[in-house]
């Protein structure tokens, strides 16, 4: 009669849907406001309201934890974090990381130099001849991704690379909206060549985490999320236009 108690039991857990199955997540918050950042111990912004609320609808909590993003993903591969968020997707993050997607878009890079170079820049190939400062880690584009990365100098902030192009340690660099680009405008001069795309933004569970058994209902809520268009209502609380959605793409999912 035990043994076919604990078999009943066992058998129930296993049929129980996932988001019976409650917990608290761990997800990793960077400074990147409005999107997300820390206000004293805690994270705020759009992205940690939207995923709050989609977890709670789900019975789970979230535990943010400060973390740049090379950590982030250094923790990811090892399942030490449950949750990163707003991120680009790369076939090499594809490795260790499954997405669900929430918005797109258009996203252009900027090109600024040092005072010794003179010329102007119109396109990738002269940009490859020039010593290019970028932050290590960091996705720019599918085009910049291609260019050789010997001509690279990584670093991890945005700040270094304005004193190493003040003193013309570098030739150029590169940047956008997303990447602090308001540092280089006013104080260097701007090349002509720019490279814009339609960039996806993605949350996502590390496979190796706990709470992959949680990534068909995240997703799930998410993509309910973006059909009604509730998500518009986290961007505009803080002021900021609602993100593009390709709704045919999302009535093919």
């Amino acid at each position: 009669m035990k043994i076919a108690v604990c078999v009943w039991v066992t058998l129930s857990l296993v049929f129980l849907p996932s988001y019976v199955l409650a917990d608290t997540l761990v997800s990793h918050c960077r400074d990147y406001p409005p999107d997300l950042y820390f206000n004293g111990k805690k994270c705020i912004g759009i992205l940690p309201e939207l995923v709050e609320d989609v977890l709670s609808e789900l019975g789970h909590d979230v535990d943010w934890v400060y973390a740049p993003w090379i950590r982030s993903t250094k923790e990811a591969k090892r399942g030490n974090v449950d949750l990163l968020v707003r991120h680009s997707m790369t076939k090499k993050r594809q490795t260790f990381l499954k997405p669900i997607k929430y918005a797109v878009e258009k996203r252009t890079l900027y090109f600024y130099k040092s005072k010794r170079i003179t010329e102007d820049v119109t396109s990738y190939e002269q940009l490859e001849k020039l010593s290019i400062g970028a932050i290590r880690g960091v996705f720019y584009s599918p085009n910049f991704a291609k260019i050789d990365s010997n001509t690279l100098t990584l670093v991890g902030k945005t700040e270094q690379l304005v004193g190493m192009l003040d003193m013309a340690r570098i030739d150029i660099v590169v940047t956008s909206s997303s990447h602090n680009s308001e540092l280089f405008e006013g104080r260097f001069d701007k090349v002509t060549f720019e490279d814009s795309f339609y960039n996806h933004h993605y949350i996502s569970i590390p496979l190796k985490s706990k709470a992959i058994i949680f990534y068909d209902d995240i997703a799930r809520v998410m993509l309910r999320y973006r059909k009604t268009g509730k998500i518009n209502q986290y961007y505009e609380k803080y002021g900021v236009p609602p993100p593009y959605q390709d709704l045919s793409e999302i009535d093919g999912n």
